[in-house]
This record gives structure tokens, sequence and C-alpha cells, in this order.
């Protein structure tokens, strides 16, 4: 049996009964946290111009797009909402590889339950399988990065795939060729990380669009390579510029669930700068002030510094939010790194600018300070009056060994929300999260996403 052929079976074989409760459990809060995503950012100027384009298309269907609440092909429905959900920053991630699951996954599970009129379990149990294919595959290829792949929109197209795959009842060899078909689809580049560019917020869109339809090939008839991860010519192979690890693949579900290793963001910016971010709260706790620090240096493992180290000072709101230095001087001047702190206004703040020119960044080169691989990082900052103070912090709140709690879930919900629903919608979508493998159709969840006065 191939390792496309493995991961299939796994995905075929998945039943609710089989999932542990905190699995369960876990999963409906990331679904709760990416609708509530999904809507904050619904109108967004990207998310707008997705929504407009897929309405030119004209595809009519039984799948929202949320917080518009029209109705499209669930193709196109989902196309949108990951735009929306990965559409600030703030979804889900999973630091062992980078990804945010849920932008990927919770769209395709979402457009296609409907389409199928599909029970919340069903919905759910698709979800845990998308996720789990998913992160296999981000943790085979984890060195896609180093070519600049995107650790989302790539994996993401298997967990669209898997999801498909499951929530339509194929068969393994159906959902193996859905796999397989994947890896010629698979696509997207992290340029944007050092010029910018608004097609970052499209990512998600990429991976969705690209399993789907792979899933849907599949089930047309179309077939694909069987060794399609591992073989001579394959995905893995190409896309790797080093050996994969190729035991990740290996792993059944009940062997590990990856899914219980992602996290929430409680910050509007990428994952790798969040302990950067507590460190300095940490420091304010202490007394320091933005005015009080002559320079700073981040300190930071080889990864984060790449991908969160490499901009010196952001230009636009996408460069901000990838910028370490930013998040800093954000943080010391403003005290919080929130939906609404990262603004224009904000990127040309000329007393956060200034704070941003004086920090510096240097890589921990063999992780001999920083030792765990979660995203950590040491903040040092030499105050005018001499005194050097620092603070190192190992796991940022969010990440599995320090998580957000459910009450921290919920108010991030309520709060993202608040400007696109009333405080009753935002509790009735909460309560059907929180049944939502005893709801008897999905609709009774994805009836409550439209926006007040949309």
């Amino acid at each position: 049996m191939t390792k496309t052929e493995q991961l299939a079976q796994e995905i075929v074989d998945l039943r609710y009964e089989a999932v542990p409760d905190e699995v369960i459990s876990h999963a409906k809060t990331l679904l709760l946290d990416q609708i509530g995503c999904q809507l904050a950012f619904s109108d967004l100027p990207w998310s707008e111009a997705v929504y407009r384009y897929a309405l030119l298309k004209k595809a009519q269907g039984n799948s929202t797009v949320v917080g518009w609440g029209t109705k499209l092909d669930a193709e196109d429905a989902a196309l949108c909402n990951a735009v929306f959900g990965h559409g600030f920053e703030m979804d889900d991630t999973d630091m062992s590889t980078t990804s945010h699951p849920a932008v990927c996954v919770v769209p395709t599970v979402l457009a296609l339950g409907e389409q199928e009129n599909a029970s919340g379990k069903e919905v759910l149990v698709a979800m845990i399988a998308g996720y789990e294919a998913m992160l296999r595959v981000a943790r085979a290829a984890d060195a896609m990065r180093l070519n600049f792949f995107h650790a989302s929109s790539v994996p993401g197209a298997f967990g669209a795939a898997a999801a498909t795959g499951k929530l339509l009842g194929f068969s393994a060899d159906t959902v193996a060729h859905g796999l397989g078909i994947a890896t010629t689809m698979a696509a997207g580049n992290t340029e944007y990380t050092q010029s910018g560019g608004t097609v970052k917020r499209t990512l998600a869109s990429t991976g969705v669009v690209a399993g789907m339809r792979a899933a849907l090939f599949a089930q047309a008839g179309i077939t694909g390579p069987a060794q399609a991860f591992e073989g001579k010519k394959s995905f893995l192979r190409g896309i790797c510029p080093e050996e994969p690890v190729w035991e990740e693949l290996d792993k059944t579900f009940a062997d590990e669930w990856m899914i219980r290793g992602v996290g929430l963001k409680p910050y509007c910016c990428c994952a790798g700068q969040h302990a950067v971010i507590d460190a300095a709260e940490a420091l304010r706790a202490q007394g320091v002030r933005a005015e009080d620090i002559d320079h700073a240096l981040i300190i930071q493992r080889p990864r984060e510094c790449g991908d969160v180290g490499a901009i010196t000072m952001p230009h636009d709101v996408v460069s901000s939010q990838f910028c370490g230095r930013f998040a800093f001087a954000l943080r010391m001047v403003k005290g919080s790194n929130g939906y609404f702190d990262y603004t224009q206004e904000n990127v040309d703040d000329p007393v956060i600018r200034d704070l941003v020119s004086r920090c510096d960044y240097a890589a921990d080169e063999d992780c001999k300070r920083l030792t765990v691989p979660e995203g950590p990082a040491i903040v040092s900052v030499t105050l005018k009056d001499g005194r050097v103070l620092e603070e190192q912090v190992d796991y940022a709140l969010g990440r599995k060994q320090n998580p957000m709690s459910y009450e921290d879930a919920l108010a991030k919900f309520r709060d993202l929300t608040a400007k696109t629903i009333s405080p009753t919608t935002a509790q009735a979508i909460i309560d059907a999260v929180n049944a939502v493998d005893e709801l008897d159709s999905i609709l009774q969840l994805t009836s409550l996403f439209k926006a007040e006065g949309r």
C-alpha cells in the first residue's frame, strides 16, 4: 500500500465514535474561531474583491457566503469564505508547520455540508479528517518553506481534498486519487512577506479550490499517480529541498491526533512573533515604557528570523503583520496587538516607527538559548538610564503548551464579531457550534452567518 493509499484509508475509516472527547471539544473551538474570523473579515477590501469575482461567475447554489448571506455553488462559497477566514492574520495556527488548517478545511466542509444538507456530526468528522490529512502532509513536507512555499495553501489542498472525500462518502480508492490529483494543483508562494501584496489574503482559497477540485475530478473519473507522495518525481520530493519526513505520513490518526496541537491566535499578526509580543508585555509589567527604551534586541530561532525578522520597517498593514520589530513597538506604544490595532495609521505613527528603527534582530543560530521549536523569543532592552532588562518567552499565549482558555476563545469570538452580528446572534452561533454534533442539518448553524444590515 502506498503512502497515498494509507492516508486515504485512514480518512475513509474515520468514525465519530473513535475520536476522543477532547479532540471533539477542541475541534468545536477551532470551528467557532474560524467562523468568527470569517464574519469579522468578510467586508475587508480583498474580501469584497474576491466576493465580486465570485458573483461575476453567477454560479448559483446552496452554500452561504459568510457575512453576505448570498448563496453560491459550494466551490465559490468556500473560496470566498477561505479568503475571509485568512483575511487578517487571526486564524488558528499549528506551530510545528506554521500552517493554518482552519482556513482550508472549515470553508470546505461548511460549503459542501450545506450543498449536501449534511448533519453537523458528518461535517465535524470531515473537518477532523481534513485537519489530520493536511497536518501530516505539512509535517512531511516542512522543508518546502525553504523553497518559499506557503505552509497553508500547499498542504491545505490535501486537507480540502480529504474533507471533500470524507463528507461526500468517497471510497478509499477515490480519495486516494483525489489526494494524488491534488499534488498537481497545490501551490502558494511567500514573497509577500518581503515585498507585500494583498494576494497573501487569498492563499487559503488556493488550497481550498485545489483540494475540492482535485477530489471532484477523482469523483468524475480522473485518476492520480499511485505514488503521488513518495514516487521518483513525486510531490514531496519535488517541493522539498531536503529529504521529506516520511514517518509523519505513516502515523495513523490514533497514533497522534495532530489537531490537538493547533492553537488559537490572540494577536493579529504572524504567529512567529507572538512570543515577542508576550515578552514586550512582560517588560511593560515591569514598568518599562516605550519612551524609556534606547534600543532593543530581539533574538529568535533562524526560522522566525527569516519569517518575521526580515522586514526592518513595514510600509503597509500586510508587511506590518510580518514584522517582529513592529509587533514589539506596537505593544510598547499602544499596549495591544489586536484586530483594531493593525492599521495604516499605526504603521505611519512616528512614535511607533521611531521605536521600530531602534530594534535589531538576531538569530540564535545554534538554538542553544532558544531550545524549543514553537517560535520562542528573547527581548533585551537597553534603557536610557543604562539598565538592561531581558525577557524570554518559550511558549506564547495560544500555543498548545500555553493555550487560550475556552473563555478566552469566546471573548475573542465576541470581540471579532461585535461590529458584524448582534450579541443574540453571536450566542446562537456559540450554542450551535457547541451542539454541532447533535444538529440534524448543518443549515441550523450556517443560517446564522449573515451580517446585520447587509
